[in-house]
């Protein structure tokens, strides 16, 4: 039974509260069993599992022995002071952050399905990014690109807003917009960006083309929207339609509306729905070059989690 100054636990806790050492570590926490169960399912690389006494089911045991994760018992109440969670939950997960593919794999898979990609731009808060994930999976679009300086899309609160859909849906990021318009532009996808006002009302008919096939529906940052420079390369400006009163809507919500009016478009033009690739059938070269840019690290963090000194109890 692993203590809480065991290595692996400590390696836990800085992957739970830092986004460097996410970054630098390669690897990220899934928290409780059954979304450590779905990234196993998804294929996501989990490279360990933690569990208090009694509460790993049998059947996410049984995953992990079938798959070579190693598990990892601990004291009680070890991973209540371990994890960031104000109220954490007693199975956790190591994993490599390994989920993200090229931008350009994103927006392909939009034409391949003629379907909605999200565009977060500098989107901050992880329970606005985690629920845009989650409504983007269930709307059928092909996938989400982040862009700009927004939260890490392995942030656990992410994951846990997500509730799975960060392990099957195509995800991107690009430091900044150009690249991602003239992506889009090469495919001939067009770029609708979400405005509070001014915009055509997302449920005007004169987006039917847009909204109804491959498409790239942007958002902004929570407190100041989209830049207007980027605004102003989009082909269209859309504006939510609402009963008098309320000013806006927060961007999570916004941009589950549009989701599933892309999806209903879609569907009423005859389009199939366009569901999410799960991890383990998404392009492999990605995957491939996801995993080479990690493996050193990761092996050099196993080598000093074998050299340093564990206390077990």
């Amino acid at each position: 039974m692993l203590a809480a100054s065991n290595p692996r636990l400590k390696r836990l806790r800085r992957l739970s509260r830092r986004r460097s050492s996410r970054r630098e570590e390669g690897a990220f926490v899934i928290e409780g069993p059954i979304l450590v169960a779905d990234a196993l399912a998804a294929g996501v690389h989990v490279s360990e599992v933690f569990h208090e006494p009694g509460f790993a089911p049998d059947s996410l045991l049984a995953a992990c022995e079938n798959r070579g994760v190693p598990v990892f018992e601990v004291a009680p109440g070890v991973l209540g002071s371990t994890l960031a969670t104000s109220s954490p939950p007693p199975v956790a997960a190591v994993a490599a952050t390994s989920v993200l593919v090229p931008v350009d794999a994103v927006l392909d898979a939009a034409v391949e399905r003629s379907a909605a990609v999200l565009v977060l731009v500098d989107v901050s808060d992880p329970g606005n990014v985690g629920t845009l994930l989650r409504a983007a999976e269930a709307a059928g679009c092909a996938g989400v690109i982040a862009v700009g300086h927004g939260v890490d899309l392995y942030n656990p609160k992410v994951v846990r807003a997500s509730a799975g859909s960060l392990f099957r849906l195509p995800l991107a990021d690009s430091p900044d917009s150009d690249r991602v318009f003239a992506a889009l532009a090469a495919r001939s996808v067009a770029s609708v960006a979400t405005v509070v006002s001014g915009g055509t009302g997302h449920l005007d008919a004169a987006l039917d083309d847009a909204l109804g096939g491959a498409c790239a529906i942007w958002l902004g940052n929570e407190a100041h929207g989209m830049d207007e420079s980027d605004t102003g390369r989009c082909e269209l400006r859309v504006t939510i339609e609402m009963a008098p009163g309320p000013e806006s809507l927060n961007v999570a919500m916004a941009g589950t509306v549009l989701c599933f009016e892309a999806f209903r478009r879609r569907h009423a033009s005859g389009g199939a729905l366009a569901s999410a690739v799960p991890f383990s059938q998404q392009s492999q070269q990605s995957m491939h070059s996801q995993q080479s840019m990690h493996s050193q690290q990761s092996q050099q963090s196993q080598q000093s989690l074998n050299r340093s000194p564990s206390r077990d109890q």
